[in-house]
Parts: structure tokens; C-alpha cells; sequence
């Protein structure tokens, strides 16, 4: 009966150490899904598994849904074995975004980017301009209305100004009161308006508590003749400088202000307006301008030393030649504007002044970069190009029907765009000094801020644009050997008298010497021109475009010219004749 007993418990046992073990294994199967693999499977698995790199990973799987427990796996590609080491022990000659790319299919070349770097970067006119840009290291935020003060953003910190450089020292900050400032930085140190408006009731009960004697006013009545120190009167005449070493100031001397300008070394001969005189008890000064540009004070002389008067005045010049041109083009049935210089005052008068499309007048900006290239050695004049298919672009020119593998030097390309306007030509000078990211700066330089040269002729990223202030000016400039230089100016003007394709100068005397730059578009019709007569120098450019006629804006232009020809030679006679 006892080994009966016993043998039923054994079963029972048994059964429920069997129950035990299943339900471990079914547990582990579901809690630990990798336990029970064997090592083998596991490297079966990898050996299947896909190798791809992770842009690949995220374009095969965008769509798919969340699994728990995935049957497939894959290997993803080591992202730090290719990557490129730009330590400067490992760099090449090559350029880095080259370089990277060539390494990493998925950066773009660096043709292909977009502009790195925003055109203003290179213009000197930004800080000048947009103080608050925040291309600035000293940022503008706000300006005070007295004193000169103004707070700036520095390295994320707000720092006070005075007259442009730190302020150290005590300031008033409106509702807040008076707080102590070093280097621009506002320190733990300073009195609430409250406690300011205690401690000056302090002092003014303090000065009432001690004597002080009465005051004993007494007048006494000056002579007429000292009472008045100095007068400034208008006046309105105009004189013909002819000393070099006397100074030009800021403003009357002894008075506010008065800083020493320049000498008037460079303004022999230069024709100025006096618009006021100053007058102390010991000597007088006049105010003169440059036509409309002020240039600031100069010793009055009365023995016709230092200057003569003159009939002509530069402000009549340019209001007579402003309305000329007006009456001009209204008669011209197109968008017209135009843009007069005198190229020995650098006095200049826009009329309807706006970006057009320059056309041929634009590669006068290249051909600038050319020649300063050679001034600075990074080209010759005898550099061979060679043009492929690719260079060759329709339009005005002869040598894109040549074969491809021509070559041509830098000098025969040049004369190729002032004879021929040839566009490859142009475009392969574009290639040759760098394009835009080398043109551009150098315009800006100059001042001419509304000039761009981006792309190249029938490309799809081109992008040219000028105004007739800034072409006309640029010709000024190169007349004035204040481009390139001597003698690579007079080089490139040279150059520009082959061309035989105008507007401005079909109907100018030949004793007047002239070049220009023309160009064509499809309703635009453009020209920039210098001309040199017997009475002086001066340029004239002038754009138009949608015509009413394309075919009669030719001759109406000529006859524009004519006339700015000769009121500027009719005023500028009048320079010479002494005034009794």
C-alpha cells in the first residue's frame, strides 16, 4: 500500500516538472527571440544580410511599416571609413568641396553649388550702408539722440558706445538711472532715479547752509567794431583754381569743427563754385563746391594768385545739359536713360537712371579685369586659350563657326570684343580671369554698386546688369587712368577706338577724338562713349530699350549726342575768358 502511495506521488511529480519545463521553454521562445539560435544561424544571417549605405537604407524603407521582430536585417555602411581627412597634413592642391565630392557621391560638385559666398560680401559699401547687417562684428542695435551715443551687439553681449568706440564712464539709462560703464560693459555700480533725485536735494540743502556773498552785477558797453567776431554771407560766383599747395579745410579755421581736408595739389585748373564767405577780424575764407559735391574752405585771395574768376560754373554745365537730355529723349519712343560725366570734374547728372540690360556694353567690365591681370603678372597678353564646343555661343562674333581645339592668345581675344563684339570671345575672357567672383569685387571698388557680371553670354545662370551712371562713370574712370593705371588705361582705350559700330559718335566732328563701347539685344539698343574736344573731356552713355521703332533709335540717339556735344563745348569756352 505504502509503494503504491509513493508511486502517485512520483507521477504526480513528474507531470508537474514536465508542465514546468514547457512553460519555460514557451516563455523564453517569446521574451528572448535570439536565445535558442545557435551561433551558426546567427552567422548564416549575416553573411545574407545587405550591405548599403544609409541614403540607400532610408529610400528602401520610407515607407515601410514598424516591425517588432524583423526577420530581415541589414548591414549599414561604416560612415568613418571614407570620410576625408582635411587636416592640413593630408591637403592637396585640389579644392576641398572637390575633393569631398569626389569622395562622397552625395555632396554636389562645386560647380554645381549655388553662390557660397552673397555678392555683398565683397562690396566695401556694407558697413558703410547696413550698419545693422549682421555680416558686422560690431552690430548696430539702437542710437541715442544725444551725445553719440548707440549700443551695439558684440559676441552676443549688448556694449555701449560713444562716437563709435566703447564708453567708460557714467550714463543715464531712461526709467532706470545712472549706472557706471566699462569698455561699452554696464558694472554693479550705479544710483536709481529715486536715489539720484535724494542725493541732489542732499546737495542743494547742503549749498543752501553755507554763505556765500551776494552777487554784484555790472555791465559795460563794448565798441560796435568788436561786438561781431565773424560773419558768413552767401555769395554766388565762380573761379578757376590755379595754386597747388594751399589747404582746403572742413570749415573756417578757429571754428568748430575745423580739420585740414587735403591740399589742393590735385585740383589745378579745377573750376569751383564759391557759395558762401567767412569773415573774421584777421582774415577770409570761401566755401567753394565742385559743382553740386562740396569740397570745403579755401583762403580767400584778392591778389589773383591763387585763383581767377571765371564765367563758366560746372552747376550751370550740368542743370543745362540735365535738360537737354530730358528734351531729348521724350522724344525717343522708347525706355531711355542716360547718364552725363565730365570727365575732368567727375561732376555727374543722371537722367531716368535704372539697371538695364547692358548687352555687349557689359564685357567694358571684363576687358578691366584683363588688363588689371596684367598689371598684377596673373596674365600676359600672350597666354594661349583654347576653345572647345562648349565656347562657342551664337550672336554677335566671328569665331564660333572656327573648329573646335582653335587657339587663340588673351590679345587676339581681346581685340576679337572691341572690333567684332564677338560673344565666345568674351565668354572665354570670363573663363580666363575667373568670372564674377573676381569681376565683381573689383567693380564695386570703384563704387559702382548697380554692376554685375554673373554667368556668361546664352548661359542659363547669366546674369548681367548695369546702369548708365555707372557705365558712363567707368569710362570716366579710364580716361582718368584711375581703373588699372597707367599705362594699362590708355592700353585698353586703345583698344576701344577700333570699334567701328556706334550710335554716339556717328554725327561728332572729327576734331573731336572718341571710342565706345555699343551693345544690341533684342529691343535693346545701348552705347557708352568719351569724347575728348578742344574745351575738355567728358562721357555719355545712354540705354534704351522697347521701342516703338527699333530701326529709328539709332539716329535719335546720334542726334542726343550731337547736341550734348555742343552745349558742353558752347558752356566750357566760357572757362577761359577772364572776368574784369
Amino acid at each position: 500500500m505504502e509503494k503504491d502511495k509513493m508511486k502517485r506521488y512520483g507521477i504526480i511529480g513528474g507531470i508537474a516538472g514536465g508542465i514546468v519545463i514547457v512553460l519555460a521553454v514557451i516563455f523564453f521562445s517569446i521574451g528572448q527571440p535570439f536565445t535558442n539560435k545557435s551561433a551558426n544561424s546567427l552567422g548564416e544571417e549575416f553573411n545574407q544580410a545587405e550591405e548599403i549605405t544609409p541614403a540607400e537604407l532610408v529610400e528602401q524603407h520610407r515607407y515601410d511599416t514598424l516591425h517588432l521582430q524583423p526577420k530581415a536585417s541589414v548591414l549599414i555602411e561604416d560612415l568613418r571609413s571614407s570620410v576625408v581627412n582635411v587636416g592640413v597634413a593630408n591637403r592637396t592642391e585640389t579644392p576641398l568641396l572637390t575633393e569631398v565630392a569626389e569622395n562622397d557621391g552625395e555632396l554636389t560638385p562645386e560647380e554645381e553649388l549655388p553662390e557660397i559666398v552673397p555678392w555683398f560680401y565683397f562690396s566695401p559699401n556694407v558697413a558703410l550702408v547696413s550698419p545693422t547687417s549682421y555680416v558686422n562684428q560690431e552690430r548696430l542695435l539702437s542710437e541715442e539722440s544725444l551725445n553719440g551715443f548707440a549700443w551695439y551687439e558684440v559676441e552676443d553681449e549688448e556694449l555701449l558706445y560713444r562716437n563709435e568706440a566703447p564708453y567708460t564712464g557714467w550714463h543715464n539709462i531712461p526709467e532706470e538711472g545712472w549706472f557706471y560703464f566699462l569698455e561699452g560693459k554696464q558694472q554693479d555700480i550705479g544710483f536709481s532715479l529715486e536715489e539720484a533725485e535724494e542725493l541732489s536735494q542732499h546737495r542743494n540743502m547742503l549749498l543752501n547752509l553755507v554763505p556765500t556773498d551776494a552777487p554784484d552785477f555790472f555791465f559795460i558797453e563794448r565798441p560796435y567794431e568788436y561786438t561781431k567776431m565773424s560773419e558768413v554771407k552767401p555769395v554766388d560766383y565762380s573761379i578757376l583754381y590755379k595754386a597747388t599747395d594751399s589747404l582746403i579745410l572742413s570749415a573756417p579755421p578757429k571754428t568748430q569743427n575745423s580739420t585740414m581736408r587735403t591740399t589742393t595739389e590735385g585740383f589745378y585748373d579745377m573750376p569751383m563754385e564759391v557759395v558762401a564767405e567767412y569773415t573774421s577780424f584777421d582774415e577770409e575764407w570761401l566755401h567753394v563746391y565742385i559743382g553740386y559735391e562740396e569740397l570745403g574752405w579755401v583762403r580767400k585771395d584778392e591778389t589773383g594768385t591763387d585763383y581767377v574768376e571765371t564765367y563758366y560754373s560746372e552747376r550751370e554745365l550740368l542743370d543745362t545739359m540735365e535738360a537737354v537730355i530730358w528734351e531729348e529723349i521724350g522724344m525717343i519712343n522708347a525706355n531711355v536713360g542716360a547718364s552725363f560725366i565730365n570727365n575732368e570734374t567727375m561732376a555727374q547728372v543722371d537722367i531716368n537712371n535704372q539697371q538695364f540690360w547692358p548687352a555687349s556694353t557689359q564685357k567694358i567690365y571684363v576687358l578691366g579685369e584683363v588688363y588689371h591681370q596684367y598689371k598684377t603678372g596673373e596674365l600676359s597678353p600672350d597666354t594661349y586659350v583654347t576653345m572647345t564646343d562648349w565656347d562657342k555661343v551664337p550672336g554677335a562674333g566671328i569665331i564660333q563657326g572656327q573648329p573646335s581645339g582653335s587657339m587663340y592668345t588673351v590679345d587676339e581675344l581681346v581685340n576679337l570684343v572691341t572690333v567684332y563684339s564677338d560673344n565666345t570671345a568674351a565668354n572665354l575672357l570670363i573663363d580666363v580671369v575667373g568670372g564674377g567672383y573676381i569681376i565683381n569685387p573689383h567693380i564695386h571698388q570703384l563704387g559702382l554698386y548697380e554692376t554685375y557680371v554673373n554667368g556668361k553670354y546664352y548661359s542659363e545662370d547669366t546674369y548681367f546688369t548695369t546702369t548708365p551712371h555707372d557705365a558712363a562713370r567707368y569710362f570716366a574712370l579710364l580716361d582718368n587712368n584711375q581703373v588699372n593705371g597707367e599705362p594699362w588705361d590708355g592700353m585698353l582705350i586703345n583698344k576701344l577706338t577700333m570699334n567701328t559700330h556706334n550710335f554716339l559718335r556717328q554725327y561728332i566732328p572729327y576734331s573731336t577724338t572718341s571710342w565706345n563701347k555699343s551693345g544690341l539685344g533684342e529691343t535693346e539698343q545701348n552705347d557708352i562713349a568719351t569724347f575728348i574736344t578742344p574745351y575738355g573731356a567728358y562721357s555719355l552713355a545712354v540705354y534704351t530699350s522697347y521701342p516703338g521703332n527699333y530701326d529709328s533709335i539709332s539716329d535719335q540717339v546720334g542726334n542726343l549726342s550731337l547736341r550734348v556735344h555742343n552745349v558742353f563745348n558752347e558752356l566750357r569756352s566760357q572757362l577761359w575768358i577772364s572776368v574784369d
